[in-house]
């Protein structure tokens, strides 16, 4: 498994779509699917229109643009509505780092007919093999900018309508001081239990399903993970429907490359979905909605889990990797009298097994991760001074157990690079003067060194590409 991914926690917690494992992933920045436009009351308003149009070009979320409007032009119940368009949106306040809202929009954004550069698709790795993981979701309702009621399952299966407990105050009425946090609560109507056919809320459709997508951005110099959020249920199913079809033909892998170094891609398309009005009747109508896509050859995918293919990587790595092919089908037929004299070497044959399916991995690990094979070869010989190493199961256990933890780390340092338009080729000699180790991207440790390295420069890449070229031209 990629090491960028998580692995599926043992607990999980039942959720609106389905099982959510616990564990929380951070989040590095948000790519909003939508926009937010002026109401009509706030258009005929010249300070809100003022502030709305000086936040925009400041690249400031919405949420703190309704909030200054609100500040500004007390007396407007709703200065901002939601507004459905073709492309997402990047905006520089989203991001702890803004410039990363700016790489984002330069490395991915389109031109098309209004002529301005927007972001209509990009590219996006998981983390992690579980879509409860990358797709956390409940109903909850906010309020002024806070969250009032949200849903949670509890141990037995049944959802609950959970609230913060009012802050105690001690006799003088001072405030007591809490430790944890707020504490949580039930809701104290309708016995604690989220029931949205009685709940006032979510009649007046202030209470909502929320849900956001996680992911990596290629390209994008940060260690945490960009969500995209949406109330879409249209998007999420579609994007739930995706990720499954995906998982069952990579035996249940989401995480990392699909093929080499394929993605994923996330992108608008407009659908006709079907709502239910005010009246209880079906009303068809149109919307952009969020669609995860694929772009790969389904056969090429299935086939990489298929056993013929296995043998096939496995007898290319035999080739390569153990200098010479090693006999892997049937062993020739015995005579008679053979037979009669010793028994069938059952151990022999169960070690040519493991040979040729660590080799297998071996090859597979080396393609997926862009290792060139020669390399790891010597790499090999020189480590565990063997020149069979290739046909003995003990040191290609080594070496598939050592590109399983040494592969993700050097696709992170890749993907750092590239987000800082440091050429690959030229860093690579420069590491191996920088750690003075030939084979540096083989060594975890090493590997880890660089990464800390590349993200300390992450901000100011040129930096970086300074200190290689004075290592170079030093030598």
């Amino acid at each position: 498994m990629n090491q960028l991914a998580v692995p599926a926690p043992a607990a999980v917690s039942t959720t609106i779509l389905g099982q959510r494992p616990t564990v929380q992933m951070p989040i590095g920045g948000v790519i909003r699917p939508g926009i937010k436009i002026l109401t009509q009351a706030a258009q005929q308003n010249d300070t809100a229109r003022a502030i709305y149009e000086r936040g925009c070009a400041e690249g400031k979320d919405f949420g703190a643009i309704e909030n200054e409007i609100r500040q500004a032009v007390p007396g407007l119940k709703s200065a901002l509505r939601p507004a459905n368009v073709p492309y997402f949106v990047a905006r520089r306040g989203d991001f702890p780092t803004p410039d990363l809202a700016d790489l984002l929009l330069d490395k991915y954004g389109e031109t098309r007919e209004d002529g301005v550069r927007r972001l209509y698709r990009f590219p996006v790795i998981f983390a992690a093999d579980s879509w409860e993981l990358l797709m956390p979701h409940t109903l909850q309702v906010w309020a002024a900018g806070k969250r009032r009621f949200w849903a949670e399952y509890d141990d037995s299966g049944a959802r609950r309508c959970k609230t913060y407990a009012a802050v105690p105050k001690d006799a003088s009425g001072r405030v007591i001081r809490l430790f944890g946090g707020r504490k949580v609560v039930d809701r104290a109507e309708f016995g604690g239990l989220c029931d949205p056919e009685r709940c006032p809320q979510y009649q007046e459709r202030q209470c909502n399903l929320d849900a956001r997508l996680l992911f990596i951005v290629p390209g994008l110099p940060t260690v945490n993970l960009i969500a995209l959020p949406t109330r879409s249920f249209y998007s999420m199913d579609g994007i739930r429907q995706q990720l499954l079809h995906v998982a069952s033909m990579r035996g249940g892998r989401l995480s990392g490359y699909l093929l080499g170094r394929q993605t994923f891609w996330l992108t608008k398309v407009y659908k006709d979905v079907t709502r239910i009005d005010d009246n209880g009747d079906a009303v068809k109508g149109g919307a952009w909605l969020i669609e995860l896509q694929a772009p790969i050859d389904v056969g090429s995918l299935l086939l990489t889990h298929e056993p013929a293919h296995v043998d096939a990587a496995a007898q290319a790595a035999a080739d390569v990797l153990g200098g010479g092919v090693v006999e892997v089908g049937p062993a020739p037929a015995a005579s008679a009298d053979r037979r009669a004299s010793r028994p069938v070497a059952e151990p022999a044959a169960d070690a040519r097994r493991a040979v040729k399916q660590l080799r297998g991995e071996v090859a597979n690990a080396l393609e997926q991760y862009g290792i060139e094979v020669e390399a790891f070869k010597r790499f090999a010989i020189e480590t565990w001074r063997n020149e069979d190493w290739g046909r003995s199961p003990e040191a290609l256990g080594k070496a598939a157990a050592l590109l399983k933890e040494v592969g993700p780390q050097l696709v992170r340092l890749r993907m750092l690079l590239q987000g800082m338009n440091v050429a690959t080729d030229r860093y690579a000699l420069y590491a191996t003067r920088r750690f003075r180790r030939e084979h540096w991207q083989l060594q975890p440790e090493t590997v880890t060194r660089a990464i800390r390295e590349a993200e300390e420069h992450a901000q100011s890449p040129g930096t970086l590409a300074a200190l290689i070229e004075t290592e170079l031209d030093a030598g």
